[in-house]
């Protein structure tokens, strides 16, 4: 989602920029982790993801790796989290044993370690990038995952990957333009703002889903800070029977431009979004 979230993605991945390493795993990598140029699965891992799996190990607290389609831009990438306390190294190899993703801290955060990572792929448009390459480039399975602590505890555990896309929510109130810019036309008054949406019962290929909630985020187009994280938002996660929510008069200011994002859950973690803009009287 690469609007709402990019303070957040954009923070991590200069934290590693600056003081660590991570490889996304091409073809030069799988050449390292073992495999050949040609993509063939690894047989060994590359340099600094030989964890050992004997001694001391416990399962890592978060593992997820999941599809994000943004059904309004037509795009699609890949999010994972990954979570414990205080690691060194982090590898993550796909179903046939493929490096995906090494990550690991350097210079004054090797001491620290670190907790956690978050982060979003690129999201090129469909033309480029499209369902049939996604599921070529990441198989359906387990993604292993593998650490080590501070201490030398090893860290094991895996992420289930699905092609269990959700079909786009559709946002049936209030009447929201495709940009900015269209927002004067059809303004929204600032008392007994709802937004309203239907209910999705089935994935981007028409198979039956489970839904396990809906994401609403209404977020001030512009920022009030640039140079810093200050951004109204409103941020709302909400059961999969429910399909509209108010929007709170003290959150909402006079004569400005919001962006609304309702975003579907899908059990294995996928999510879709569409995306509308509204103005305020």
């Amino acid at each position: 989602m690469q609007r709402g979230r990019t303070i957040l993605a954009g923070a991590v991945a200069l934290a590693i920029a600056l003081a660590g390493v991570a490889y996304a795993g091409g073809a030069s990598d799988r050449a390292s982790a073992g495999g050949d140029p040609n993509g063939n699965a690894a047989t060994t891992p590359s340099d600094g993801c030989d964890v050992a799996t004997a001694g001391r190990n416990t399962k890592i607290a978060t593992a997820k790796l999941i599809i994000e389609y943004n059904a309004t831009d037509d795009d699609i990438g890949v999010h994972g989290a990954f979570d414990d306390h205080g690691w060194k190294s982090l590898c993550v190899f796909d179903p046939s044993g493929r490096l995906v993703l090494h990550v690991g801290p350097r210079g004054q955060l090797l001491d620290l370690t670190m907790a956690g990572i978050f982060f979003e792929s690129r999201e090129p448009p469909a033309s480029e990038f499209s369902f049939a390459d996604m599921r070529a480039a990441f198989p359906e399975g387990g993604y292993t995952v593998r650490g080590e602590s501070l201490d030398g505890t090893i860290l094991v555990g895996s992420a289930t990957f699905t092609h269990d896309v959700p079909a786009a929510p559709v946002i049936t109130a209030p009447e929201l333009a495709e940009d900015p810019r269209g927002t004067r036309a059809n303004p929204v008054p600032l008392d007994g703002l709802v937004i309203d949406w239907d209910q999705v019962t089935r994935t981007v290929d028409g198979v039956a889903v489970s839904i396990t909630g809906y994401e609403v985020i209404v977020t001030k187009e512009v920022n009030d800070d640039p140079n810093g994280f200050s951004r109204p938002t409103y941020d709302v996660h909400v059961p999969p029977t429910v399909d509209r929510l108010s929007v709170p008069r003290e959150f909402l200011q006079p004569n400005t431009v919001y962006e609304v994002e309702v975003l579907a859950l899908e059990v294995s973690g996928n999510q879709t979004i569409t995306v509308g803009f509204f103005k305020t009287t």
